[in-house]
């Protein structure tokens, strides 16, 4: 029989050691940049150049707050470990079902979207004689490798993998640099400073929620807070962790999408690689295969990051007295418990027409509420339930203190919603105008099962 000093030490080699903050604010980067850094020129083309550098100091500012709303209430009820527990103890069962439909359910569904782009990354790093030009084999070849990451287990576990992903964001970007200085488009057309050139409204409209909605996702920090701060050797530090991936994810807009738009104008493609007339991004060149390496290794470890909160969900569902060892026993088990999001997220991304659009809605019906509309819900309540207790204090100071965080609810609030109009606009807007509408297809050709007749 295990003595409770081996059972401890296996539970340290599990879930890993502490991290810091600097680590978790890697990894709040990381979560969503590889895909995000590919779009950030598309974001600043169609808002402008300020007008996309504000928009995107504005939803990040705001996702800090709401993250940080988040690690106030988990500082208060330590034992919370995710998002649906805060609702829990704020708004009770029901605060917990919507807690965890809006965060598992982006999970399970931008999974999908991420073995799309890991697939389209191993392709564009040249083509596999028997793979031939179709994306779907790609992406079942790479889901083999994704299906692994799910023993990682943790996120304290995945440090060195987001350090990683780390290198992969910072080598697309001067893949990205290199491209606009050594290519050019011709007859291109300036970006505004405000809004953009489009001279039909409605499709200045939708572009202009086209920016928003990708300053929306490329900084998700409230998916992560409660799940993350819980693995920090200070859970308090979080807040600098919180700056540190926020002004990272600004810099990122600021620098790279300035310039890539400065040098090729305002079409630019939605993903940089798809930019058309540009010769950087045709198959074969040193760029183009330079940037699918670093894109592959990105995406990779994003699918790792979003799969570990969902894969520990269903572990703690379906088999609560899981021992969680490494074990072979153990190690089968928990890729059984895992399996059902693979395979879903492994058929999403083969027969859904179009994974840009299903990134759309998921944007537009998860992620300003998780960021930024449930976080400053759960605090308001947090604060009026901590008034009716005595608890705020009956100081002059205490008071002030407490109208000021009352007025950074309204704020995050208020993004939060104007942000859900925006990215809904942007996912209705694609689909209605046909001049955006993406090309819809399923299967490859010798076997395309349905494709739009556009």
């Amino acid at each position: 029989m295990d003595s409770p000093n081996d059972y401890d030490k296996e539970e340290v080699e599990v879930h890993g050691a502490k991290m810091n903050w600097r680590q978790a604010g890697i990894l709040l980067f990381t979560f969503a940049a590889p895909s995000a850094v590919m779009a950030v020129p598309f974001a600043i083309a169609n808002a402008g150049f300020l007008g996309g550098i504000v928009i995107c100091m504005v939803i990040t500012g705001a996702s800090i707050a709401g993250s940080n709303m988040l690690l106030q209430i988990k500082m208060r009820y330590p034992d919370c470990e995710t998002f649906g527990d805060l609702g829990f103890v704020v708004f009770g069962r029901p605060g917990k079902i919507f807690g965890n439909l809006i965060q598992l359910g982006n999970f399970c569904l931008f999974m999908p979207c991420a073995l799309r782009f890991c697939g389209q990354a191993l392709q564009g790093m040249g083509s596999i004689g028997p793979l031939g030009a179709c994306t779907d084999y790609y992406v079942w070849l790479v889901a083999i490798l994704c299906l692994l990451t799910t023993q990682v287990r943790s996120l304290s576990n995945a440090n060195v993998f987001t350090q990683i992903s780390l290198v992969c964001v910072f080598g697309m970007i001067v893949c990205m640099l290199v491209a606009v200085f050594e290519f050019d488009i011709e007859d291109k057309i300036p970006a505004r400073l405000f809004g953009n050139p489009e001279p039909d409204l409605s499709m200045m409209v939708v572009r202009v929620a086209s920016g928003c909605t990708i300053s929306s996702w490329a900084y998700v920090p409230a998916f992560l807070t409660v799940e993350l701060s819980a693995c920090m050797e200070t859970p308090a530090e979080f807040k600098k962790s919180l700056l540190f991936s926020g002004g990272l994810n600004v810099l990122v807009f600021i620098i790279v999408g300035s310039i890539v738009v400065a040098r090729w104008g305002f079409e630019v493609g939605e993903v940089i690689s798809i930019t058309a007339g540009v010769g950087a991004w045709v198959p074969g060149t040193d760029v183009n295969t330079i940037f699918s390496c670093f894109k592959l290794g990105g995406n990779f470890v994003s699918y790792m990051l979003d799969s570990v909160p969902l894969c520990r969900f269903c572990q703690k569902s379906w088999a609560p007295s899981f021992k969680d060892t490494w074990s072979a026993s153990d190690v089968m088990r928990y890729l059984g418990y895992t399996m059902p999001t693979f395979i879903l997220a492994l058929i999403l991304a083969t027969f859904t027409p179009s994974i840009g659009t299903l990134l759309d809605f998921v944007t537009a019906l998860t992620t300003p509420w998780v960021t930024q509309i449930y976080p400053a819900l759960l605090y308001w309540k947090f604060l009026r339930d901590c008034d009716s207790n005595g608890e705020s204090g009956k100081s002059s100071q205490a008071s002030r203190s407490i109208m000021l965080e009352k007025a950074m609810v309204l704020f995050v609030l208020f993004v939060g919603y104007v942000s859900f109009v925006m990215c809904s606009v942007k996912a209705v807007g694609y689909l209605a105008i046909e001049d955006l509408r993406p090309k819809f297809q399923i299967g490859c050709s010798g076997w395309v099962l349905w494709e739009s007749s556009a």
